[in-house]
């Protein structure tokens, strides 16, 4: 089958190429499933240029890849929820061979039937982001009906999730993002969208009980001063020097309470989300799809800062 490799680490866009490989092997818990659709994440990027090697220290060469939707063509002895012929999406666990290829074998539990009305590319867009939102704002900061939510960086993918799922559960939610992107953060929810290079936004908003930061640095640490007495910040997981530095202080004074939303499998949120896809309370958020073959060019525009919405890569 064809697959898109990682050949070694770098910063480069030459370590990844498109290679035959041999078929995965199945366990007795895993589908193997014919991927016609694959998310692309930032996270692969760090993968790729070797950052996270003492977290994930797979063997070279690998296939990237952890968002996918497609068919299930054979399962193993031990899963019964899903069948031969399914429509499914979900996520492959990082240190296995992923989803940037023909086929991948991945254990069944992290998988779910796709939402009926959406396509394999929507599919593919959405667990990652989505699992990332829901435990931030549902999980962690308990998001209730009539709160104020910011969000900052609305434009990509997981930026659009929070935006979204706060609207869908009753927030007023306040976004910030490019001048460029104003209006399709507009168009999935927000309800202010703030240009963050032409607004101070920490003079424009007070009494935000809820703030979803997926971008850190200065962002972060103006935020506090939008906040109600009590309110909660969710803080996308990242080595963020000067929001670590000063988070404590500021939780303290402001009677904020912080939490770090570190990425971990969660399928049982696209149980939560199917419902509200199917009667059309969320919809995808896809910005570009690209072939399987030009996966080095979704990761040329993520480490670029071009990427709007999420980027899929078309598989079949």
């Amino acid at each position: 089958m064809k697959a898109v490799v990682l050949e070694r680490y770098g910063d480069g866009f030459d370590n990844l190429a498109l290679r035959e490989v041999a078929e995965p092997q199945m366990g007795p818990a895993d589908v193997l499933v014919e991927v016609h659709a694959a998310g692309f994440n930032p996270f692969e990027c760090k993968l790729r240029k070797g950052w996270l090697q003492r977290f994930y220290p797979f063997p070279l060469p690998h296939v990237l890849g952890n968002d996918l939707a497609g068919v299930v063509v054979a399962r193993g002895p031990a899963v019964f929820d899903l069948q031969v012929g399914d429509r499914v999406y979900g996520m492959q666990e990082t240190m296995r061979w992923g989803s940037y290829a023909e086929r991948t074998a991945v254990r069944a539990d992290n998988l779910r039937r796709m939402p009926a009305n959406l396509s394999f590319v929507e599919a593919a867009s959405l667990p990652m982001v989505y699992e990332t939102a829901w435990m931030g704002l549902v999980d962690m900061a308990r998001i209730r009906p009539g709160e104020r939510l910011l969000v900052h960086g609305a434009a990509g993918g997981v930026g659009q999730a929070a935006v979204q799922l706060g609207r869908a559960l009753g927030a007023t939610v306040a976004a910030t993002c490019s001048a460029d992107a104003l209006d399709q953060v507009r168009e999935y929810g927000a309800h202010v969208a703030i240009d963050r290079h032409a607004v101070d936004f920490k003079r424009l908003l007070q009494g935000i009980d809820v703030v979803f930061d997926p971008i850190g640095g200065q962002t972060n640490l103006d935020s506090y001063a939008t906040m109600a007495r009590g309110a909660r910040i969710c803080v996308v997981l990242r080595e963020d020097k000067l929001e670590i530095e000063n988070s404590e202080r500021l939780c303290r004074e402001r009677g904020a309470t912080r939490h770090v939303v570190a990425f971990e499998q969660r399928a049982d949120v696209l149980d939560y989300i199917r419902p509200m896809f199917e009667a059309g309370l969320l919809k995808p958020a896809v910005g570009h799809v690209l072939p399987l073959a030009e996966a080095a060019e979704a990761h040329r525009r993520s480490d670029g800062g071009h990427a709007r919405g999420k980027t899929v890569l078309q598989v079949r």
